[in-house]
Formats: structure tokens, C-alpha cells, sequence
């Protein structure tokens, strides 16, 4: 495994706080699968997926729900956590490759062999499930909120980068997640600007008074 791949996975939730040499060490004693999908291909999805924890190495994977773009991963990001210790027949998304990506798969034995041979990797897995809980409630109280000014809001402020900056594939694809018409959605963008809390131009906002918004 090359240099850089090594400092990539050191940056990941599994591994983070750990050296390269050591997550090096830790790998060399389970075994891994890398494989590379094309643009396009479904990687995994509710029918067919693997029971294994995926780190993507280069790439960037689109997470779908039905018709609702829930999020984009990239490089460092990890999936297949809820294909874990469950026996489930499903799985709970479809993640297709936006680009062509190159993917590390640790089976559940892999995983539980790390969980059992370092405490720093135990630690930050219970830290990455516990994270993932409180996104995906998070989602469900944007996409369940009362009005569409309600679930805007709570979309802007879960999802703005730390510059306040938000970007979206599309205002109709963006109504269709937070479950609004698109008229909804921009009459509600028009009333955030004119108040001065956004700014929007086409397909990004800027947020402004993150306090008021909230």
C-alpha cells in the first residue's frame, strides 16, 4: 500500500489518530479488497451490496434514497456501516459512482478484528456510528419540518460549509428532497434574501446571519 494511500486512511473516522505505519501494521493483518467502479456503475444498492465497511480511496459516490440525492461522498468517506451486524436482507441506499472510484472493502471479521486489536480504532468507530445517528435524524427533521420555510432553514443550516456556503445540483432536485414545489422553494429563497439572512444566485446560497436563520 503506497504512501499516500496510507495518510488518507490515517484521516479516515476508523483510523483517525492513528500513524500511517500503524494503520499499515493494522491492515496487514486482516484482509482487504480494493476494487475500482466506472462512472455510472451502482456500487451498492436495497438488492445487492456487500457485508463489508467501505472506504472510498479516490472518487466521488452519489448516496440516493428512491428519487432523493441524500449525500455525496468522497475521498476519506466512509460507507456500509448499516451492513454490519445486522441481517438485514436490504440496504438502506443506493450508491452509485459519479466518477470512476476506487474503493477499499473490510469484510465484518476485518472490522471486528481491528475493533479487538486497537482501542483508538473501537473508539472511532462508536464515534463515526454515533455521528451517522444524529445526520440521518437530522435529515428526518429537515424533510419532516412544518412549513417549507421550516424544512429551507433547516436544510441551510445542517448543510452550509463552514464559509456559509451552499451548492446544490439543482433547485428542482433541492425541492424535491426537502418535499416542496419548486415556486414553494423560491419564494421562500426570496423571502430569506430580502430579509438579509441569504444570498442566492443560482444554484448556490450564501449564508449570512446563520442566528436569524435559526
Amino acid at each position: 500500500m503506497d504512501s499516500d494511500t496510507l495518510s488518507l486512511l490515517s484521516r479516515t473516522f476508523l483510523f483517525q489518530g492513528i500513524e500511517p505505519g500503524r494503520v499499515e501494521e493494522l491492515l496487514g493483518t486482516v484482509e482487504t479488497t480494493t476494487l475500482a467502479f466506472s462512472r455510472g456503475e451502482i456500487i451498492y444498492s436495497p438488492e445487492r451490496f456487500r457485508r463489508e465497511l467501505g472506504i472510498i480511496i479516490s472518487g466521488v459516490i452519489t448516496v440516493t434514497k428512491g428519487p432523493l440525492t441524500v449525500s455525496e461522498l468522497h475521498s476519506g468517506d466512509l460507507f456500509g456501516a448499516a451492513a454490519l451486524f445486522t441481517d438485514g436482507e436490504r440496504y438502506v441506499s443506493t450508491l452509485t459512482a459519479r466518477v470512476r472510484s476506487t474503493i477499499l472493502f473490510l469484510s465484518q471479521s476485518a472490522v471486528e478484528s481491528l475493533i479487538d486489536a486497537d482501542r483508538h480504532v473501537r473508539a472511532n468507530y462508536i464515534s463515526y456510528l454515533a455521528q451517522r445517528i444524529r445526520f440521518l435524524s437530522a435529515k428526518v427533521d429537515a424533510l419532516s419540518g412544518g412549513s417549507g420555510g421550516d424544512k429551507l432553514s433547516s436544510y441551510i443550516l445542517q448543510n452550509a460549509g463552514p464559509d456559509g456556503l451552499l451548492t446544490v445540483r439543482s433547485m428542482t432536485e433541492l425541492a424535491s428532497r426537502l418535499g416542496i414545489g419548486r415556486a414553494s422553494l423560491y419564494r421562500e429563497l426570496s423571502k430569506l434574501q430580502a430579509a438579509g439572512i441569504i444570498d442566492h444566485s443560482g444554484k448556490t446560497v450564501k449564508l449570512l446571519k446563520p442566528e436569524l436563520l435559526k
